[in-house]
């Protein structure tokens, strides 16, 4: 099967459902920008599998379908160089590596982060404790590398995930009076963060929320 950006994004969900189970791990280690490499090393690994697998060329087209310029063509040629022999950690130390110092490079990396979705993804299958730290880390890690106004939309999808997958309320905004609920909610404020929980509360609302059903 030829390989697409279709096929790119199952792949990398594929391999963000692994992220409970080494969250353990990387809570353990003291490594600069430990969490932001992991999770491009996760999305780029399936474009060196593809390469690996003789699929170089489609490859190279879906990624130039996330991430052009110089970073598009700076991944490409890593890629290429990957395509004889590399592994998932490799991949992951070279971006930790080589981002903090070329914002090119870190550019192209923020748009296949974007376009798969995968900050997003990586916490939604946490516990409540993991996704925390995940969320922290990640933030510490992109305000030093200077992207974090780009990403901070996606750790806060991410955060309130799970608890809008049950029937809460995301809350656009600061919190300001009742919220107008039926049942036990968990609120949300804009960078994802728990505020507080509403039980069969009727009330106005002076910022626009909205109920997002299952």
């Amino acid at each position: 099967m030829t390989f697409t950006l279709e096929i790119w994004k199952e792949k990398t969900a594929d391999q963000l459902r692994r992220v409970g189970g080494w969250v353990e791990r990387w809570k353990r280690q003291e490594a600069p920008y430990l969490l932001y490499g992991a999770l491009c090393g996760l999305s780029l690994w399936p474009l060196v599998e593809a390469a690996q697998g003789g699929q170089l060329l489609p490859a190279m087209m879906a990624l130039g379908s996330v991430a052009g310029g110089v970073g598009g063509n700076l991944l490409a040629e890593q890629v290429q160089r990957w395509k004889d022999r590399a592994d998932e950690g490799q991949v992951a130390r070279w971006v930790a590596e080589q981002a903090p110092a070329n914002p090119d490079l870190r550019e192209a990396l923020d748009g296949v982060l974007e376009q798969l979705d995968v900050v997003a993804q990586a916490q939604a299958g946490l516990s409540e404790d993991d996704r925390r730290w995940f969320a922290d880390t990640l933030r510490a890690e992109l305000a030093q590398l200077g992207n974090l106004a780009r990403l901070e939309g996606a750790i806060a999808r991410g955060a309130a995930s799970k608890a809008v997958s049950h029937g809460g309320v995301l809350v656009e905004g600061d919190v300001h009076g009742d919220v107008v609920t039926g049942q036990k909610t968990t609120l949300f404020d804009q960078r994802g963060q728990v505020v507080g929980w509403q039980t069969n509360v009727v009330g106005n609302r002076s910022k626009p929320s909205r109920k997002l059903q299952e």
